[in-house]
């Protein structure tokens, strides 16, 4: 029996009727010198990772998942998320960033559903996706036509990711401690780069400091200040990798009075000083974003 491709088959994928745009690809290497990408969100498009090797966590939703090789990672616009390696080593990621996307029944930029399972196994289809993803990566840094290949890929990639079946999850902490997490994490999101302390975070819940630290910490993996600091130094990767602003800039915009101590946290998190991790950073995405 003969099978005929239906025309425009994209469109029909798709709310809008049209497909999202490729931002960019970025592969992480396997074994590389660890840097940080502490907690940090977008707020105008959505991600999808793929683990080719090592292992992690993927922290986001006010939980930390266990990652492998073979994961696809999740990651909906304006969601906290950070992804962390379990040695001194990076994972092997590939990693496309998707805008305008609008699947029917979701918000915009939402690959799947705000309630649903962030971290999926690949399964038998790893080996495929990978060869997928190396072959979009490496194509969208050639010609006109090897960029469309590359966009097309990546689609594919969105599509093929979306319809994993969701992995179990069983909830570490009781439903209660997740919401105050949950309370507080929005609170810290908001305010993160103001000065705080734990006790205003406190006074804001009416809770003691004790409490509010010990729920945070065991639902989020971090206590409400480290929570805080990795927020801020995520604001300052995202300032130091989009605009041109000096780092006592941005020093200030993410909440440090004190450039020096900005440099510190920032270089004992990341691992490199912020300009050095402009400079590595541009070189790395050199030629891998859509124009």
């Amino acid at each position: 029996m003969s099978r005929f491709f239906e025309p425009d088959p994209l469109s029909r994928a798709f709310e809008n009727k049209r497909p999202p745009t490729l931002l960019y690809i970025t592969k992480q290497q396997f074994g590389g010198e660890k840097r940080d990408r502490p907690m940090h969100s977008h707020d105008s498009f959505c991600e999808l990772l793929l683990v080719y090797r090592g292992f992690g966590s993927y922290a986001i939703r006010n939980h930390s998942f266990p990652i492998q090789e073979g994961d696809i990672l999740f990651y909906n616009q304006d969601e906290s998320h950070e992804v962390r390696s379990v040695s001194h080593t990076e994972i092997g990621t590939y990693c496309f960033a998707y805008f305008g996307l609008k699947f029917e029944s979701l918000p915009a930029n939402h690959i799947i559903p705000a309630d649903s399972h962030p971290v999926r196994s690949s399964g038998m289809q790893f080996d495929f996706l990978q060869q997928l993803c190396e072959c979009a990566y490496q194509r969208l840094d050639t010609d006109a036509a090897g960029k469309a290949l590359a966009q097309s890929l990546a689609l594919s990639f969105l599509l093929i990711a979306q319809e994993l079946d969701e992995a179990s999850f069983i909830h570490p902490s009781s439903e209660e401690d997740v919401k105050m997490a949950d309370r507080i994490r929005r609170y810290l999101d908001i305010h993160y780069t103001e000065p705080i302390a734990l006790s205003k975070v406190a006074a804001a819940f009416g809770c003691s400091e004790s409490y509010v630290s010990h729920v945070f910490k065991r639902c989020i993996g971090y206590s409400p200040i480290q929570y805080v600091i990795r927020r801020r130094i995520g604001l300052a990767q995202t300032y130091l990798t989009t605009t041109d602003y000096t780092a006592t800039h941005i020093a200030t915009l993410v909440g440090y009075d004190n450039t020096n101590y900005f440099n510190t946290i920032f270089t004992k998190i990341v691992g490199t000083s912020p300009m050095r991790y402009k400079k590595q950073y541009l070189e790395a995405m050199r030629g891998k974003a859509m124009p």
